[in-house]
């Protein structure tokens, strides 16, 4: 028993530390439903403010976040390329991000939120309004 008490008061700490659903929070994930756009591509999320993402996804809390985005060769390109840029995070909201592709014959393009949309359970647990930015 007196060891059991010390291992229990260790494991304390890290038991009463918040989860990322203890709080509103907001997804950020890459946009892989095809368009209609030729400019606009899939992309992948793969990093959040320097953190890897779990299979292109990341729940992040509300807030100003460095988003990074992979898109895959393209054709006339035998490699990938990555652009990281701002997203103002609101709470309650999942941004899909896709690949705006520039014109002209240059393989350029920037990171775009294609679309936004509400988390319905994160709003009904914790009664915020959120606007997507």
């Amino acid at each position: 028993m007196r060891r059991l008490v010390p291992a229990l008061l260790m494991l304390a700490p890290a038991m009463a530390t918040a989860g990322p659903f203890d709080q509103p929070w907001a997804v950020v994930a890459g946009d892989t439903a095809p368009s209609a756009d030729p400019k606009l591509r899939p992309a992948t999320v793969s990093r959040v403010d320097g953190e890897s993402t779990v299979r292109g996804r990341a729940v992040v809390a509300p807030g100003t976040r460095m988003v990074t985005v992979d898109l895959p060769p393209r054709k006339g390109s035998s490699l990938g390329t990555r652009e990281t840029f701002e997203l103002q995070a609101s709470p309650c909201m999942r941004y899909h991000v896709a690949a705006r592709l520039e014109a002209g014959t240059q393989p350029r393009w920037q990171p775009v939120v294609r679309s936004s949309e509400t988390i319905g359970e994160c709003l009904a647990k914790f009664k915020v309004g959120a606007k997507p930015k």
